[in-house]
């Protein structure tokens, strides 16, 4: 679905921190299109942006945007005196490491000053799942799992990485599974 070009002063209005830049019609996936109830005794647009159905609608999209401003990252990581611009499909996986987080790419460790909660959101949920407190892994680059005591599972990366899957997580890696 399209929203004219007059909805975008209702969306900047929303989303005060970065404004959208238009240049017509803007291509947007609604969130939930049974909200919106059509216009009924020839109300105009002023009439329906004040409508509570709009306004959560439109916040819904702006929602949606923002999340995959932050699917579709990449994570700056200074080391070494340089600064490294790493997709996030080239990390293997995620380490806690104090108040720094360790990022494996490719035989190498980054170390990043993050949290593994703020990491786990940053990071797209398609495509890495936590499986322990202290690690965070891309699903690309498992190559087994081995089923463990009390449903605990031995996740074994394409390197060859051995990384333990406690049971609180386990419920996310049988659902890569199923």
């Amino acid at each position: 679905m399209r929203l004219p070009q007059t909805s975008v002063p209702d969306l900047l209005a929303l989303d005060s921190e970065q404004p959208l830049q238009s240049n017509g019609d803007l291509p947007l996936r609604l969130v939930d299109a049974t909200r919106v109830q059509p216009a009924t005794n020839g109300a105009t647009h002023d009439e329906l942006a004040e409508e509570p159905s709009l306004r959560a609608l439109l916040n819904d999209v702006v929602a949606e945007l923002r999340s995959q401003r932050n699917r579709n990252m990449r994570v700056v990581v200074k080391s070494g005196g340089k600064v490294l611009f790493l997709r996030a499909e080239q990390i293997e996986w995620v380490e806690a490491a104090g108040n720094y987080v360790k990022l494996h790419v490719g035989g190498e460790s980054h170390l990043f000053r993050e949290s593994m909660k703020n990491m786990e959101t940053r990071l797209d949920t398609e495509r890495f799942v936590r499986i322990h407190r202290s690690a965070i892994v891309n699903v690309d680059h498992i190559r087994e799992l081995q089923p463990w005591f009390h449903g605990e599972y031995i996740v074994l990366l394409n390197d060859g990485t051995r990384l333990m899957a406690s049971r609180v997580f386990s419920d996310r890696l049988t659902r890569l599974i199923a």
